[in-house]
């Protein structure tokens, strides 16, 4: 459940992020319409090799890797899969991925064990640090 509210905050903080709407990837578009009836089913059911986020819809957990995460970092899927097999694990960005959603995770539930700061909105996602580039910011321009 924390691990669905996680990704739900991640995609609307990264769509909320950039000051016009959200450009969906043409392939992620595709998508969306090939899944059909199995849009609502758990991605776990739909998808092979979900690790994370597996009771997650199956077109919830597309668009926030389209939204969420691409836009984010600024990169293209193929930069975390490999086409054609996208279960495929062998792409270090993609274990990266996975370790970062874990380390979002952590940090959103701390955030909300705060008590010296206003935690009723409080969160972090990739776009706190990437801001649309791979490498995370690491200083204030």
């Amino acid at each position: 459940m924390r691990a669905t509210f996680a990704a739900v905050l991640l995609l609307s903080f990264a769509i909320s992020a950039n000051s016009e709407e959200p450009k969906e990837n043409a392939h992620v578009t595709e998508l969306l319409k090939q899944l059909g009836p199995n849009a609502k089913k758990p991605a776990s059911e739909v998808f092979k090799n979900v690790q994370l986020m597996k009771d997650m819809p199956a077109d919830r957990l597309l668009r926030i890797m389209d939204i969420g995460y691409r836009q984010s970092l600024g990169v293209s899927c193929d930069y975390c899969h490999v086409e054609d097999r996208w279960e495929a694990d062998e792409k270090r960005p993609k274990r990266a991925a996975r370790e970062m959603i874990q380390m979002v995770k952590m940090i959103n539930d701390h955030l909300g064990k705060l008590t010296e700061i206003d935690t009723q909105d409080a969160a972090v996602n990739c776009t706190t640090c990437h801001r649309g580039y791979v490498k995370p910011a690491l200083q204030m321009r």
